[in-house]
């Protein structure tokens, strides 16, 4: 049984190019949120999600439901059109990086509490800690916590091993800790 987004790619790819309308009505709000996780600058959002959109366009025809989603197939269009814009930009900006040392006293116990015990209030906090992340681990945050995608969504996404993005959530828990609770001082 097809899904809608078949067959609005199927009229799409058979010429009735208009119907493509469809497909961004419906999604262009999901990756408009997916590129604003990534970019920094609100001004550049909009150009990548139309850059977004014109390469799902140009590649639909290699879309194949066998492999993902629609959604998640066009997600990975999405961040790859945005590194493809960080890169260009190369924009200077504050990241926390990996520290071992300091990423080592933080227990995996901490930095979970973060996201299980986080108040209300400190929902702005968290927001902020993003900002001090690279653009793919805030991608990974959104997709996993936000999103609730699984980790082979993910995987297929941003072409990582499953167990590898297990372990970079883990970091980038831990790194959050240590931001948030700097920011508390």
């Amino acid at each position: 049984m097809q899904t809608i987004d078949e067959m609005d790619i199927q009229r799409v790819l058979a010429g009735r190019t208009d119907d493509f309308r469809l497909l961004i009505r419906r999604y262009q709000g999901y990756v408009q949120t997916l590129v604003g996780r990534m970019i920094p600058r609100v001004e550049d959002v909009e150009d990548v999600v139309q850059d977004t959109f014109v390469a799902v366009y140009r590649n639909l025809a290699s879309y194949d439901a066998n492999k993902a989603s629609f959604p998640t197939w066009l997600s990975r269009i999405a961040y790859y059109t945005t590194i493809h814009h960080l890169r260009d930009r190369r924009e200077a900006m504050a990241y926390l990086e990996d520290n071992e040392t300091l990423l080592a006293n933080v227990s995996d116990e901490e930095a979970d509490r973060l996201w299980e015990e986080a108040p209300e209030t400190e929902a702005n906090l968290l927001d902020e800690a993003l900002m001090h992340l690279k653009a793919e681990e805030r991608l990974l945050v959104h997709l996993f916590y936000y999103e609730g995608k699984s980790l082979a969504e993910i995987s297929y996404i941003l072409s990582a091993e499953p167990g590898t993005l297990a372990t970079r959530l883990c970091r980038i828990r831990k790194k959050l800790y240590i931001i948030i609770k700097e920011n508390r001082k």
